[in-house]
């Protein structure tokens, strides 16, 4: 994992093993280090001081300290670099080399000390000059190179020179009050020129210590870095102090090895560089791991760099600058003055003196540019924050996105001077991005005042490189991006040569990326970079908030259309006229109002298992339509399956998706034409469904009118009532040439699209509701109406042959022994005949009540029954009627013609049907039985009963097989009849899984002919 600590310019790489129990051991290490070096400095100084087992054993002892020391601090300054290369905390390269030269350093100076040991061990005494210097002034080389290494503030090349500057006056006063004190009186009082040189030497290269110090100092070390370099610094500091008093004593005799005020500074000075470099990777480990488990927010990106400087750190280092600087060099002054006036001679430091003038005057005519320079510096700051006020107020003029859009790239162009400006902007980003996202661009150019716009939609728009939240610099002439033809043949017509893209992000999410383009190939200034992320930072606070406006917007009007089915579904329930159709009506209009459709179509549960439309909403943009000119749905296609995923799914159109330059912006953008859409061939993308997507299946019908009336995406929102679908609203935009700026339907209007349904849903079953109501108090009308009519009719019927009986009784009563036999009997004859009307009166509303209990009958057995048979027997009991009437019957049914019936139902029905005949025509006419058989999806035959009576007149034929139905040309005739025999009829034939119905042409002499189909058996 890279980690960049936002007060250290250096990369990290922190593994898993960087865990709290590793810097526990760290810490633990580094304990034992600190004790190891207290308790050798402690045993050394006691050694030296109370010498015990002799002086001899005591110079041996220091010898061999000094190796040692020197060899723990290069084993802990390398191990920091290997820890640095390869432990859960990895550094870069530069702070590796930095410890590893560090610790040679170290090396050397131990094997110089161990050589300078065995010198010693051989009887010579402080062997000066000899090979161990070479090791001793190694060490000092290779400690300055190592410190210079040291990761520090970045610095432009001005301010390397200046540095460089104050450094070297620094060392040079230092040098020279070290002349003055140390080194001039050496050489003038010693005579011992070889050994006076190399003690000399010593101090020099302390000078070279010193400036690297100064070095870090001046540049601002990390401040994570200075509690470790306060350790190395005390070490370098011990280490002047020892050479100092080794260079004061040496050349004069008195130095002994051992001596304690001087060899005690060595041994700690190597220990606490070593010791310095465990402290400071521990406590690099330690702010990385707290950096992983809690982030520190970044720094604002579009600060200036000059202003990301705390001021107060600035001033304390300029004034510890400015101390060590004017101190050291009045220091200097002084003692040359003081030298002078002594008489003296001291060339040398006259020289010096001299040199660190010039120096001084050097520096001091850099630092009078520096500060014009800042000058500069902060005039363009405060003119750039005055500009980008005024930009700010300009793009939050108004929350209107598209113009926002168009006046982003613009301000690009005219306020910040910029050649071109292109805005890439992820039209639905707080989604994640996939096959079917769509990436809008607008460019501008201040050659030219039209603003382009282009809408790019294909699978592999997540990828592009300019949507991954980086900052990227693009030579169009050495790379290229994958975006449309038409933006590439804009920008070689603009002569765009190099592009910057800034992302567009507001906290955190990416809403796309803003480019900022010249027509001259150079690399964008610090000056460039910094206008461009402060606008684009701007940009994406207003994008965000125009978003969450236009969000605001839409809720309102969702809202509003809500409250309207609510509120229009209470007054048309008030009202009581015609609420389905208009509930259904106002679902579709409020439905297209809530989600900005331009088509909402309503679905409902037909015939055959199919869904019709019931209500259509158009749009005025759109060509007006009926219900009627949209097909059905059918059982088992993808439409009506949609019905029952109980949520709503995303359904995609047009197969194609476009990529485009869309029309000049003179309003809203307008959505690509299908026309003018360059095509891609391998975009074949799936449906999109609310869970885990849909399947994608062809209806040529619904989706071929669909993509007639240019839609892409549909939503279709089954309607549930409890866990019931009762209909399917479907919702689309259209897209074509010449409309608004418009998207067709995405993932993201699912949820929207969901609670319209659902309030829809209570609506449409509400209107379903309160109909049924309304049909059954109708039906309790009827029914009522009905009651009525067949009071009437059978106080008629029964009055009649009660009558009749009556008085023939009374006639046989009165004048029965007065009447002949023969008489009687015919009188008997009749009284029983009106008996028998009166049963089979009774037994037709008994069989009609026993049917309605039953809400329908099923025969007790189906069997194979031969049709002539059964109109054979019926023929025989209507024979009687058909001799007295001197009727002629008719056949025309195959002897071997078999129906699937109940043979008792079946002769039943034939006989209601047989007798009507014979009621409702004139005597002496024919009547005819035929059959013919048809194939359909079951194989049946059709028995057909014709006479030659009055006729049915058209108008009467739909009520004729309901319940005490009697047309009212017969109520007032002499033909009785309870308005129950073909009701009866129908019931039992359908109970047979047949059908019955009548032909009539209503003329009289026509007749009517009853058909009965039944399925052949």
């Amino acid at each position: 994992m890279l980690v960049r600590l936002p007060e250290l310019h250096l990369k990290t790489t922190a593994t898993d093993k960087l865990t709290r129990t590793y810097l526990q051991k760290l810490s633990r290490q580094n304990y034992v280090a600190t004790a190891s070096t207290i308790l050798i400095v402690t045993f050394s100084v006691f050694w030296m001081l109370y010498q015990p087992g002799g002086q001899q054993k005591t110079i041996y002892f220091a010898d061999s300290m000094y190796a040692v020391a020197a060899w723990i601090g290069s084993f802990w300054a390398w191990r920091t670099a290997y820890r640095a290369r390869y432990g859960p905390l990895r550094l870069e390269p530069r702070y590796q080399l930095a410890w590893l030269v560090i610790g040679v350093a170290l090396l050397s100076n131990g094997i110089g000390g161990a050589y300078y040991t065995y010198l010693e061990w051989k009887g010579k005494l402080n062997p000066v000059p000899s090979l161990a210097d070479l090791g001793f002034t190694l060490f000092y080389f290779l400690t300055f190179i190592g410190l210079l290494l040291m990761p520090t503030a970045a610095k432009s090349r001005r301010s390397h020179i200046r540095i460089g500057l104050d450094a070297i006056i620094t060392m040079l006063c230092i040098l020279g009050i070290s002349w003055y004190f140390v080194i001039g009186p050496i050489f003038a009082m010693s005579s011992d020129i070889p050994k006076l040189l190399m003690a000399d030497s010593y101090p020099f290269w302390d000078i070279l210590l010193i400036l690297a110090v100064l070095l870090l100092i001046f540049q601002r070390t990390e401040p994570i870095l200075h509690a470790s370099l306060l350790l190395c610094g005390l070490g370098i500091v011990s280490q002047i102090c020892a050479d100092t008093g080794y260079a004061l004593t040496i050349p004069f005799g008195i130095y002994t090895t051992g001596t304690p005020y001087i060899d005690t500074f060595w041994f700690s000075g190597a220990l606490l560089i070593g010791l310095s470099a465990a402290y400071q990777y521990a406590t690099i480990a330690r702010r990385v791991y707290q950096e992983r488990a809690h982030p520190i927010p970044e720094v604002n990106g579009t600060e200036y760099p000059a202003l990301l400087r705390d001021e107060k750190p600035q001033r304390r280092s300029r004034v510890l600058q400015s101390l060590l600087i004017y101190v050291s060099l009045i220091v200097l002054l002084t003692l040359t003055l003081y030298s002078e006036i002594r008489q003296q001679n001291n060339v040398f430091l006259l020289a010096l003196t001299a040199i660190v003038g010039l120096l001084v005057t050097a520096r001091y005519l850099l630092v009078t540019n520096e500060n014009e320079i800042l000058l500069q510096e902060r005039e363009q700051r405060r003119e750039m924050a005055e500009r980008l006020r005024i930009i700010s107020a300009q793009l939050t003029e108004g929350l209107e996105l598209d113009h926002l859009l168009t006046r982003i790239v613009t301000l690009a162009t005219t306020s910040l001077g910029f050649d071109a400006a292109v805005l890439l902007l992820i039209e639905e980003y707080d989604h994640p991005l996939d096959a079917l996202s769509s990436l809008l661009l607008r460019a501008a150019s201040s050659r030219s005042a039209e603003v382009t716009s282009w809408r790019f939609q294909r699978e592999h728009v997540p990828y592009q490189a300019v949507l991954t939240g980086k900052q990227i610099e693009v030579f169009w002439a050495e790379k290229t991006l994958d975006l449309p033809a038409d933006f590439h043949d804009w920008q070689e017509e603009q002569q765009i040569l190099v592009t910057l893209f800034i992302p567009l992000t507001y906290q955190g999410k990416i809403q796309g990326s803003l480019g900022f383009s010249s027509c001259t190939p150079r690399h964008f200034s610090e000056r460039d970079m910094y206008l461009a992320k402060a606008f684009t930072e701007e940009a994406a606070t207003v994008i965000e908030h125009a978003h969450l406006y236009e969000a605001a917007r839409e809720h309102e009007l969702f809202a509003q259309a809500l409250a309207n089915v609510a509120a229009r579904l209470n007054a048309a329930a008030a009202t009581g006229t015609r609420v389905g159709a208009e509930i259904l009506q106002l679902i579709c209009t409020e439905g297209a109002n809530a989600l900005q459709a331009d088509y909402a179509l309503l679905y409902v549960n037909g015939n055959e298992g199919q869904l019709l439309p019931v209500a259509t909403f158009v749009s005025e943009r759109e060509p007006p339509t009926t219900p009627n000119e949209w097909p059905p749905i059918r059982n088992g296609e993808f439409e009506a399956n949609a019905l029952w995923s109980l949520q709503p799914v995303l359904v995609q159109i047009e197969n194609q998706l476009y990529s485009g330059k869309l029309p000049a912006i003179t309003g809203k953008i307008p959505t690509l034409p299908a026309s003018s859409a360059r095509r891609n061939s391998s975009d074949n993308l799936p449906l999109r469904g609310a869970a885990g997507g849909l399947r994608e299946r062809r209806n040529p019908m619904l989706r071929e009118v669909l993509r007639r009336r240019n839609v892409q995406t549909a939503i279709l929102s089954p309607l549930i009532a409890g866990i019931t679908p009762v209909g399917l609203l479907i919702l689309a935009r259209s897209l074509h040439e010449g409309t608004q700026q418009k998207k067709a339907f995405a993932m993201a209007d699912l949820p929207q699209a969901q609670d319209f349904a659902e309030q829809a849903a209570v609506a449409f079953t509400n209107a379903q509701l309160y109909q049924q109501l309304r049909n059954a108090h109708q039906q309790l009308q009827e029914l009522d109406q009905l009651k009525d009519q067949f009071m009437i009719t059978a106080s008629h019927e029964l009055r009649t042959p009660l009558t009749a009986v009556q008085g023939y009784i009374e006639l046989l009563a009165e004048y029965g022994e007065r009447i002949s036999h023969h008489q009687q009997q015919e009188f008997l004859q009749k009284a029983r005949r009106g008996c028998d009307e009166l049963v089979l009166l009774l037994n037709n509303v008994m069989d009609a009540s026993r049917l309605e209990i039953e809400a329908g009958i099923r025969p007790a057995h189906l069997e194979q029954v031969a049709v002539r048979e059964e109109v054979r027997g019926v023929i025989e009991l209507i024979e009687p009627q058909l001799t007295q009437e001197d009727r002629e019957v008719h056949i025309y049914i195959p002897t071997k013609l078999f129906v699937k019936a109940d043979p008792v139902r079946l002769r039943q029905v034939l006989l209601n049907i047989s007798v009507n005949a014979l009621k409702y025509s004139e005597a002496g006419t024919p009547v005819t039985f035929a059959t013919r058989t048809v194939i359909d999806k079951v194989p049946s035959a059709i028995v057909s009963i014709t006479d030659r009576g009055k006729g049915i007149k058209p108008q009467d034929q739909v009520q004729l097989f309901q319940r005490f139905v009697r047309l009212d040309s017969d109520l007032n005739s002499i033909v009785r009849g309870s308005g129950l025999g073909l009701y009866i009829s129908r019931r039992l034939v359908e109970a047979m899984d047949g059908k019955i119905w009548v032909e009539s042409s209503g003329i009289p002499g026509a007749g009517s002919t009853f058909h009965i189909l039944l399925p052949l058996a």
